[in-house]
């Protein structure tokens, strides 16, 4: 969850700078995590297609690197979806 919530944090981020595009790279810069360190990577791209999932972006139809849509004008409010997210988990269970 902690991944999920500091990539939320980056699309806000890109939302205030007026950026409707989203790839791994742009979110991996955001927080200074090197190209090698495939594990983060790995989690940031895990939670773009959640983000996905959940109709706050879509994909842009580039798929080499996958390129990502921003669907909302607005911020994301970070608890809320967090927690949306958990309930939605906990049904499936």
């Amino acid at each position: 969850m902690k991944n999920l919530s500091d990539t939320v944090e980056a699309v806000n981020r890109l939302i205030e700078n007026n950026v409707n595009i989203v790839t791994t790279k742009r979110i991996r810069r955001c927080f200074n995590i090197k190209s090698s360190d495939r594990s983060k990577i790995n989690f940031i791209w895990r939670a773009l297609k959640v983000l996905e999932e959940e109709g706050i972006i879509s994909l842009n139809g580039i798929t080499n690197p996958k390129t990502y849509k921003i669907l909302i004008d607005q911020k994301i409010e970070t608890e809320k979806f967090l927690s949306q997210i958990e309930k939605t988990k906990k049904q499936k269970v």
